[in-house]
C-alpha cells in the first residue's frame, strides 16, 4: 500500500510504501471482468454509427482470450451492453456492480450484467466504450443509446444539446461509479469522439492536481485510462478496416500481431507499452490513409479545407490520449504474451 500527503500550499510529498505478506492460506485466485459497451444504433438514428459494435465485441474477445492464455485469473467473465442495451442507467449498474453496490433489477435488466461480481483486491477491470461522446465546458460526456433528443441532428439547438446531456454520462458520473471499484488492475477505453476531455486539464501542464474528471481518479486509483482522441477531435471510423482507427490499433495489430511489445521486446505486452502504441500508432494510420487517398486520384482530408496542404505538413485530427501514474507497479499488468 501507498499514502502521501499534501501542504497547504497543494504540493505532495512522497510516496510512503508499506508491503505486507500474509500467510498463505489467506491467497484467493482473482478474476478478470471486461465491460464492454458499444453503440451503433441509436435511439435517434441520425446518430448512427457503423463499426462500435463491432470494436467492442473485437476489443472484448480478444482480451478474453489473452487473458485465458496468460491464465493469471481464475475465471475471465465480459459483459456487452451493445445498442439498444447500452443505455446510461444499464451502463451505471454494470459500474455499481462492479463495485459491489446491489440493487433489484426490473425483468428486462440484460442478462449480461448478471455475470458482473462485486470486485475483490485481487481482481482486475476493463472498461470500453464505443459511441458518440461530447465535450461541452469543461465536462465530457459519453452519449449512450437512449439520446433523448429527437429532433433533426442538423438543427440541433441549445434546448437539444440539454437533452442530450441530461441523458449522457459525464465524467463525473464515471468516475464517481468507478470509484467504488476496488481492483488490483483497473483500466479504461473510451474510443468516442471528443473524448480526451474526460482527462482535460485548466492549466496545459501535465500533473493530476489540475486534472479534470477521469484523470484525478485515475491517479487516485492507479488507473489507466485511453482515450481517442484529444478534446476538440474526433475519433475516426475506416471502412477498409473495419473499426475505429483507435481499436483497430489496440487489437488488430497491437494484440493480435504484437505490435505493442517492444520496450522491452520480451514476447509481453504490458499495458503501458500497449496504450503508448496505440496513442503513436494512429496518427500514423491517418497519414497513411490520406497517401493511400492520394495513390488512387482522391482528395482525402481529415480536417476541412486542408485538401491542398502536403501530407506531412497536415495537422492530424485524432491523437489518443493516454493517462497513468507516473510511478511504475511492482506488478505490471500483462496484457498479451506470445
Amino acid at each position: 500500500m501507498a499514502a502521501y500527503a499534501f501542504n497547504r500550499d497543494n504540493v505532495k510529498s512522497r510516496d510512503a510504501t508499506l508491503s505486507l505478506t500474509g500467510a498463505d492460506s489467506l491467497k484467493r485466485p482473482g478474476n478478470a471482468y471486461i465491460l464492454a459497451v458499444g453503440v451503433n444504433s441509436y435511439s435517434n438514428p441520425q446518430y448512427n454509427l457503423k463499426y462500435a459494435v463491432a470494436d467492442a465485441t473485437a476489443f472484448a474477445e480478444e482480451v478474453r482470450r489473452q487473458q485465458q492464455q496468460i491464465a493469471n485469473y481464475e475465471h475471465i467473465e465480459v459483459a456487452s451492453l451493445l445498442d439498444e442495451q447500452a443505455t446510461k442507467v444499464n451502463i451505471l449498474r454494470a459500474l455499481k456492480r462492479l463495485a459491489g453496490i446491489q440493487e433489484v433489477w426490473p425483468a428486462d435488466a440484460p442478462a449480461a450484467l448478471q455475470k458482473l461480481k462485486a470486485t475483490q483486491p485481487e481482481d482486475a477491470v476493463f472498461i470500453y466504450f464505443a459511441g458518440h461522446g461530447t465535450a461541452q465546458g469543461q465536462r465530457f460526456y459519453l452519449l449512450p443509446h437512449d439520446l433523448g433528443y429527437t429532433g433533426e441532428r442538423t438543427r440541433l439547438d441549445a434546448a437539444g444539446l440539454q437533452i442530450i446531456l441530461e441523458h449522457g454520462i459525464s465524467d463525473e458520473e464515471l468516475g464517481l461509479a468507478v470509484e467504488g471499484v476496488d481492483a488490483d488492475k483497473l483500466l479504461m477505453v473510451i474510443d468516442a469522439c471528443n473524448s480526451g476531455q474526460a482527462l482535460e486539464a485548466e492549466e496545459q501542464r501535465r500533473g493530476p492536481m489540475n486534472s479534470k474528471g477521469l484523470a484525478q481518479l485515475a491517479y487516485e486509483k492507479g488507473m489507466y485510462i485511453l482515450t481517442a482522441a484529444q478534446s476538440y477531435q474526433a475519433a475516426q471510423e475506416a471502412s477498409q478496416l473495419g473499426h475505429g482507427l483507435l481499436t483497430y490499433a489496440l487489437v488488430e495489430e497491437g494484440l493480435k500481431q504484437a505490435a505493442a511489445d517492444s520496450d522491452p521486446k520480451d514476447g509481453e505486452v504490458w499495458v503501458r507499452e500497449w496504450f503508448d502504441y496505440a496513442s503513436t500508432r494512429v496518427p500514423k494510420m491517418q497519414l497513411d490513409k490520406m497517401k493511400q487517398a492520394r495513390g488512387v486520384g482522391l482528395n482525402l482530408s481529415f480536417l476541412g479545407g486542408e485538401e491542398r496542404v502536403p501530407d506531412l505538413e497536415r495537422r492530424v485530427t485524432q491523437t489518443p490520449r493516454v493517462f497513468y501514474r507516473r510511478e511504475s507497479e511492482g506488478r505490471p499488468l500483462i496484457v498479451a504474451k506470445r
